[in-house]
């Protein structure tokens, strides 16, 4: 049985890092009394309010993907390797056309079953349908997979993450976009996002060199327009280097593939701490690999109220 090898952060989606473009021109002397005390960054949402924000998650710049398959193919077809990789890049890019196709929006809404939570869910459409769309087996999956609910978790008000039965991609979405630190912090301070893991290599992967980084910071605390915002740095760093051994997937030659991932996230955010929500949420995700898969990927994500 062939073994499945999983990489990060959300099965239709590869990933690739944040470079943030908000920056904050505020005085810290006009503020110099709230930066030397704690705050606390709770999600704020009364009894019937929901909270809306348009949610991007859409490639920018060049990208490429390259899946070796080695002898999986091989195995189950006559495919020459020509036939192969044509599949995976024309099956990347439809995947990829037809995600940047998609409207995402993401719904906070008080929890009717707990108490002190918050349920979030992401919902995706279809932006434009041509007619011929029907026609293709591919497009007809990836119609039924890009529509409905995409993400669907909670977390505690003072910003923990509730719904710990998830899975690690939704998981990971769901900590970059929401989870706070759930305690009172100070401008300077930092901490980290124990829920998100962009890698996960199974038992197949054998690791020589590894590094990771994770580190958020309240960069941060300004009155905007009377309101008091917290203006929050994520940077995160995944990366490893290593062999894949796994004969069965890649025939006796593959046995030992040298494969290479890095993922990095870079991300600038505002948080109202009066109304308990975000007033801006921007980043860049970027994902380098080589080896098993050979991509370049970038990725803009973003959260915009409605």
């Amino acid at each position: 049985m062939t073994k499945k090898i999983i990489y990060g952060i959300t099965s239709t989606i590869l990933l690739s890092t944040f470079v943030l473009i908000a920056c904050s021109n505020t005085s810290d002397n006009n503020n110099s009394n709230s930066t030397e005390n704690t705050i606390d960054l709770n999600w704020k949402l009364s009894e019937k309010d929901s909270l809306y924000y348009k949610t991007v998650m859409t490639e920018i710049g060049e990208s490429s993907f390259e899946m070796d398959f080695g002898g999986l193919f091989d195995k189950i077809t006559d495919s020459t390797n020509t036939d192969k990789d044509q599949f995976g890049k024309n099956f990347f890019n439809k995947l990829k056309n037809q995600y940047n196709n998609t409207n995402l929006v993401t719904i906070l809404t008080n929890s009717s079953d707990f108490e002190d939570v918050i349920s979030i869910e992401m919902v995706a459409e279809q932006k434009e349908k041509k007619e011929n769309d029907e026609t293709d087996e591919i497009k007809r999956m990836m119609n039924s997979i890009m529509k409905g609910t995409m993400l669907r978790g909670s977390i505690y008000k003072n910003g923990a993450i509730h719904s710990f039965w998830m899975k690690s991609n939704q998981k990971n979405l769901l900590s970059l976009f929401f989870e706070l630190p759930n305690k009172p912090i100070k401008k300077g301070e930092t901490w980290t996002l124990n829920n998100v893991n962009f890698i996960g290599n199974d038992q197949n992967f054998i690791c020589r060199k590894a590094e990771k980084k994770n580190i958020v910071t309240l960069s941060d605390i300004k009155e905007i327009d009377g309101q008091t915002i917290a203006v929050i740095d994520y940077d995160i760093l995944e990366y490893v280097s290593g062999d894949f051994n796994s004969p069965a997937f890649f025939g006796n030659e593959g046995a030992n593939k040298t494969t290479t991932m890095k993922f990095i996230y870079k991300a600038k955010a505002e948080f109202s701490i009066d109304d308990g929500k975000w007033i801006s949420y921007n980043g860049i995700m970027s994902l380098d690999a080589s080896g098993v898969m050979n991509s370049v990927q970038k990725k803009k994500f973003a959260l915009i109220e409605q």
